[in-house]
């Protein structure tokens, strides 16, 4: 029965970090920039559409992934090794670790209020509004510098997983 918990709990850790790391790279690669490439009369009601969506579901899957994660050290047998600082496998498990809640905290703390900001000021600067449109513009640039720096750790997090694994 141990081994059904833990290769449960592994699973739906691996797969949740994947689609919310996935996710991410989607985001800012792929999705991003074609709705920059949209006409501003149709990139407006495009982005009401997806970026709550988008959020909601990065979000659960960042928050899922991190209890899982915890899970999974203590259906892993592996929980006592925790204590050992000079061990490989802790240390890529807490940076990895701390990392993703730093991704979480950015998402929670930046990102959501950001794009709540944005879709906000999209109809104002829609009708018109120079200063809604330089506010939205500047939110623009600083989710996509946010979004890179949430690429970077999520490489890093998958680094340092790769790496608890293989030790």
């Amino acid at each position: 029965m141990e081994d059904i918990v833990r290769l449960i709990v592994g699973y739906l850790h691996v797969t949740a970090g994947l689609l919310w790391i996935g996710g991410g790279f989607y985001a800012i690669l792929v999705q991003s920039p074609a709705l920059m490439a949209t006409p501003p009369q149709a990139r407006g009601p495009a982005l009401a559409q997806i970026a709550p969506r988008q959020v909601f579901y990065l979000l659960r899957l960042g928050e899922l992934t991190i209890v899982t994660g915890v899970l999974r050290i203590l259906t892993s047998g592996r929980g006592r090794e925790i204590e050992d600082l000079s061990s490989r496998w802790t240390l890529a498990i807490l940076v990895g670790a701390l990392l993703a809640v730093v991704l979480l905290v950015i998402g929670h703390a930046i990102l959501k209020p950001a794009i709540t900001r944005l879709l906000t000021l999209g109809p104002k600067a829609a009708q018109g509004d120079g200063s809604a449109a330089a506010e939205a513009g500047a939110i623009v640039k600083r989710l996509t510098t946010i979004g890179y720096l949430q690429l970077a750790l999520g490489f890093a997090i998958v680094f340092g997983m790769v790496l608890a694994r293989l030790s």
